[in-house]
């Protein structure tokens, strides 16, 4: 085979603007050598797929970057794969560390200070970001909190056999924010043991048909897992050390929320027929997902109850009842913004068994000409599992993923790299799959994320509040690994706030404190995530001009905005002004620029009219 050849990455690779660009430290042009495998089956582990002889590539020593790596595995990926790993810390950061608070240790310890509770909480949705809201308000000793959740509840995180199916979940990476939450949560170490580390990326282009490859050196390693694997390590964490203080339940749907004069809400949900779709992004729902059959209310099925402290973490769709509410409710300023998708993708997923010839930590990237993207990201499990990114007005393209033989086909002329390692039993499933969807941008408008309490309610009534977290203020495309981190960001500042709150002796103070300090960040992110999803002049060119600028000028220009978001102490809302300021100055030097030349050529110009005119005078003198 070709040895490899080492080269370095100057800017980005900007060839398809619906992929994640390779933002490079160090990068090696890779040319692989044929693997023989089969075509028909899938290999029942990763050794059957591995050639003869020594391996041609061999993954480097990163225990120095990133101790305690998790063993080779396959690779596995959906949405959530196109995250690229985040950048290193610059040395031009910003110096506060927005999540850094005091932990609150084990269950009940009381080591934070916390505002006496509320007699009664109910989380709206049992996602990542609901069992981790119900998971820090126990870890403050709080007690009665209820998380209702319309999903059936998931595997357990050990069912390795479940995991292993490509079709099973769609992954997502945990970054340097996600992780620094789970840790202070207490819960970091069940959550990784269920990730695979990602160290960097191959990606294949039209500009580069043979593959480069990008090796990152970051304090924090992207971690890589199922969605619902996550949901269901949280549950156990849940289980096993807050069992007293928290219940979960499954298959059911609050259908109504209805505010009350002290600010509580009075809450009703019933059971739905809700399956899980493995196609989904974040917490993006449709109306075939989820059905609520017929109840009866005398027969006690549909429950209705008071509740003080509502939080909705079930997304942003209509469907959420407590969004819906507070966003009909002409007394509250908490309202959705939601945005038409101008930039839609759809997308299949499919199986690839890559030979231990190839590394597992990496995330594998492939676009087209047409701009069709094939993403890979590693999990513990190792099914290599792409998401096939095409878009919709693609007719020609869509038109090739409905039969094995078309698909087999478009593998072998645009994905070559990939072709040999996909089964013509997967192909004929992935034929069978229907296309899916992203999710759209939508945030939480009005500078509030929260339900305020009104002063003069009643006071016969316990006081209460409600307020938002997660996907129900900010909703996102999986491009860059900032929904779930985000969530779980939302929550400590939460609990920041609680413990902020705790001198006035009132849990309510810290909802307004909450959106004070989040709502300009929910917006921010959204903002952000929607330039990318943008053309060349949001997307493309910014990127072009912060790498120029910020190596010409390091210590005036920082990193580009997809960079930026990753660093962890950088608030989002702190990355939008700054990069409003770059581009303040980038747009001055270079219109000062463009004057100097035009002033210039100016002068070239009079001095050679000048010239001729003097000329033609004098002959005229003459």
């Amino acid at each position: 085979p070709t040895p490899p050849t080492a080269q370095r990455a100057s800017h980005p690779d900007l060839s398809g603007i619906s992929a994640m660009p390779s933002l490079t430290m160090s990068s090696t042009l890779v040319v692989r050598p044929p693997v023989a495998v089969s075509r028909t089956k899938r290999p029942s582990s990763r050794a059957t797929a591995r050639p003869h002889g020594p391996s041609p590539f061999r993954p480097v020593d990163v225990s120095r970057w990133s101790p305690g790596l998790s063993r080779r595995g396959r690779l596995v990926s959906t949405p959530g794969a196109i995250a690229d790993p985040e950048p290193p810390s610059s040395s031009n950061s910003a110096s506060t560390v927005i999540v850094d608070a005091p932990d609150v240790g084990a269950h009940g310890s009381g080591i934070a200070p916390s505002p006496p509770q509320p007699s009664k909480t109910v989380i709206v949705g049992g996602g990542p970001s609901g069992l981790f809201a119900a998971i820090m308000l126990a870890r403050r000793g709080w007690r009665n909190i209820e998380v209702w959740e319309r999903l059936q509840r998931p595997p357990s995180p050990d069912a390795n056999e479940i995991w292993g199916d490509p079709n099973r979940s769609y992954c997502i990476g945990v970054s340097g924010r996600g992780q620094i939450a789970l840790e202070r949560m207490g819960c970091v170490d069940r959550v990784l043991s269920y990730c695979k580390t990602v160290n960097g990326r191959m990606d294949w282009s039209p500009q580069n048909p043979e593959g480069k490859e990008t090796i990152s050196n970051k304090q924090y390693a992207t971690q890589v897992i199922q969605r619902d694997r996550l949901v269901a390590a949280l549950l156990k964490e849940v289980e096993e050390k807050y069992a007293d203080a928290v219940t979960v339940t499954h298959g059911v749907q609050c259908v109504s929320c209805e505010w009350t004069g002290a600010g509580g809400a009075i809450l009703t949900r019933q059971p739905t027929e809700c399956r899980s779709d493995e196609h989904k992004s974040g917490d993006e729902d449709d109306d075939e997902t989820c059905e609520a059959p017929p109840v009866d209310d005398e027969a006690g099925v549909r429950v209705t109850v008071p509740v003080p402290f509502v939080v909705g973490a079930e997304g942003a769709s209509r469907r959420n009842a407590v969004a819906r509410a507070m966003d009909d409710d002409d007394a509250c300023d908490a309202k959705m913004v939601r945005f038409e998708d101008t930039n839609p993708r759809v997308y299949k997923t499919i199986p690839i068994n890559l030979p231990e010839s190839y590394r597992d930590d990496l995330n594998y990237s492939a676009r087209t000409k047409g701009g069709v993207a094939l993403e890979a990201l590693p999990t513990k499990e190792g099914l290599l599992v792409g998401i096939l990114l095409v878009k919709p007005g693609d007719k020609e393209t869509c038109a090739k993923l409905e039969s094995r033989e078309s698909l087999r086909k478009y593998f072998d002329e645009d994905f070559p790299m990939f072709t040999d390692f996909i089964t013509d039993e997967d192909l004929e499933l992935m034929a069978k799959r229907p296309l899916s969807t992203l999710p759209t941008f939508a945030y939480c408008g009005g500078d509030s994320l929260h339900r305020r309490v009104a002063e003069d309610g009643d006071s016969s009534q316990e006081a209460g509040g409600a307020c938002l977290l997660g996907d129900s203020i900010h909703t996102v495309k999986p491009y860059f690994g900032l929904g779930v981190n985000s969530a779980f960001e939302d929550v400590t500042i939460l609990d920041d706030c609680l413990t902020s709150a705790a001198g006035s002796g009132k849990w309510t103070e810290a909802l307004a404190d909450y959106s004070k300090r989040r709502a300009e960040d929910a917006k921010a992110l959204v903002d952000i995530s929607r330039s990318f999803d943008g053309g060349f002049l949001t997307f493309v060119l910014p990127l072009i001009l912060d790498g120029i600028f910020s190596k010409l000028l390091p210590n005036v220009f920082m990193p580009n905005t997809i960079q930026m978001t990753q660093k962890y102490d950088w608030r989002f809302s702190q990355v939008a002004k700054r990069k409003r300021r770059d581009r303040a100055l980038q747009v001055a030097i270079l219109a000062s620029a463009l004057g100097a030349m035009g002033t210039v050529a100016f002068m070239v110009v009079r001095t050679l009219v000048g010239l001729m005119i003097g000329a033609m005078t004098g002959g005229l003198a003459a």
